[in-house]
């Protein structure tokens, strides 16, 4: 193989596989107990027009009903409960609002 075919084979794994992220880092660290999520970080992001969602490694989950109509994971098996409401979540407002930045 020559070396233009190499370049332009790398070049398309790298396309295809979105090594080129984009979106918002966003962790645990920088929100103390604001903090919505059980995992201690990712990734904000907004995609197909106005689906806000939150990556964590390898997984896509869903954080508005655009994003929910586009298939992505239910964002409630990594919310965290609310320990001052029983019953409720923490807010996720924010991280919504960082992620539709995003668009």
């Amino acid at each position: 193989m020559n070396r233009v075919m190499v370049l332009f084979i790398s070049a398309s794994v790298l396309l295809v596989s979105g090594c080129g992220q984009s979106g918002t880092e966003v962790s645990a660290s920088e929100y103390g107990g604001e903090w919505p999520f059980t995992v201690e970080g990712g990734r904000l992001d907004c995609v197909q027009g106005r689906a806000a969602i939150f990556i964590v490694g390898d997984k896509k989950y869903q954080l508005n009903g655009f994003a929910r109509s586009k298939g992505y994971q239910p964002i409630n098996s990594i919310w965290r409960d609310n320990p001052d409401i029983p019953g409720t979540k923490i807010n996720i407002g924010e991280m919504t609002k960082l992620a539709l930045k995003q668009c």
